[in-house]
């Protein structure tokens, strides 16, 4: 009866840790995200304002696109799917922003297919690159969201992503979080202000 006990705990924990499997994109990472948005016009930067944590990225909305990006970030090859159950399979996304100035900010996803049309938008979509969800008004101050991305976008491969202040000042981005159970770590974390362990939000 014990051994049929305790086979059946492993097994309850082995689920849940499937469930809950998470990648951290952004969160005490700055410098790393820096290294990979090589392309656009905006002007990043690591920020000390943080939605979570200390720090955080923002891209300056000088002219020109005003974003950074990368379409094939090295080792990027996330499925999102409806039931994910592999090490790189995802559903959800929980993202925090925030926007000085303007009347929107952009988060867009590349992938295959279909490319960039997997974006969300803050206040106004003002550059009108599309498709687009809107993700709530214009973030004068912190605000985080999670999506669905299999329900909103169907089934693709993750590659990339761009961060599009698009107008204004400056948008500031944080707490980036691709995850398998609807329930994100990263906001649970920024909630309770406990401290972040990169190595393991990053792959577990």
């Amino acid at each position: 009866m014990l051994r049929t006990l305790l086979a059946m705990s492993v097994c309850v924990a082995i689920t849940a840790s499937a469930q809950n499997a998470s990648f951290t994109i952004l969160d005490e990472n700055v410098d790393d995200v820096l290294a990979f948005i090589t392309n656009g016009e905006g002007t990043p930067a690591k920020s000390s304002d943080a939605f979570s944590g200390s720090e955080s990225l923002e891209v300056g909305a000088t002219g020109g696109d005003a974003q950074r990006f990368n379409d094939a970030v090295p080792d990027w090859s996330f499925g999102i799917t409806e039931n994910p159950s592999g090490d790189n399979e995802f559903r959800y996304i929980t993202f925090a922003w925030k926007k000085d100035g303007g009347a929107g900010i952009q988060i867009q996803l590349h992938g295959n297919p279909d490319t960039w049309g997997h974006r969300y938008h803050g206040g106004e979509n003002v550059k009108d690159w599309n498709p687009s969800i809107q993700a709530g008004d214009l973030p004068t101050s912190w605000m985080d969201h999670t999506r669905d991305l299999f329900d909103d976008w169907g089934e693709f491969t993750l590659t990339g992503i761009a961060f599009s202040s698009g107008d204004g000042n400056t948008g500031w981005y944080d707490a980036i979080t691709l995850h398998q159970d609807p329930s994100s770590p990263t906001a649970v974390e920024a909630k309770d202000k406990l401290a972040t362990a990169w190595a393991t939000l990053k792959s577990r």
